[in-house]
C-alpha cells in the first residue's frame, strides 16, 4: 500500500509539472493584450500581471486545470459505478423473475424425491433383562 501512495504521488507531481509546463507555454505563446479579468468591478489585464501577481495566476491556473481533471474522473467514475448499480439491479430482477416461474417446478421436484426416497428402516433393537 505504501509503494501505492509512492507512486500516486509521483504521478501527481508530473502532472502539475506537466500542466505547469502547457500553462507556461500558453502564457508566452497566446497573445495578453485583450486578456482582461473582472471581478467584483475591478479589471485585470493579465498583460499587466507582474511578480507576485503572476504567481498567484500560475498557481490558480494549475488548481483550476487539477480541479477540472479531478472532476471529470469522479464524473466518469460515478458513471461507471450507476452502470455496474444498474447491471446489478437487472441481473437481481431476472434472477428473481425466475425464480418465481420456476418454483413450481421446483416444488414438484422436491416433492417426487421425497416420494420416491426410501427412508432406512427403523431397527428393532431388543434388549435381555438380566
Amino acid at each position: 500500500m505504501k509503494r501505492v501512495w509512492s507512486v500516486l504521488g509521483w504521478m501527481m507531481l508530473v502532472l502539475v509539472v506537466v500542466i505547469g509546463a502547457a500553462i507556461a507555454v500558453l502564457w508566452l505563446a497566446l497573445p495578453l493584450d485583450g486578456t482582461t479579468i473582472s471581478i467584483d468591478g475591478e479589471s485585470f489585464s493579465l498583460a499587466n500581471l507582474s511578480g507576485g501577481e503572476l504567481a498567484l495566476a500560475f498557481v490558480a491556473a494549475i488548481l483550476a486545470s487539477l480541479a477540472a481533471l479531478a472532476i471529470g474522473a469522479l464524473a466518469a467514475l460515478l458513471g461507471v459505478v450507476a452502470g455496474a448499480f444498474g447491471i446489478g439491479l437487472g441481473v437481481l430482477a431476472a434472477v428473481s423473475a425466475l425464480a418465481i416461474v420456476a418454483s413450481p417446478f421446483i416444488l414438484v421436484g422436491w416433492l417426487v424425491w421425497r416420494a420416491v426416497h426410501r427412508r432406512p428402516s427403523a431397527i428393532a433393537t431388543t434388549t435381555t433383562a438380566a
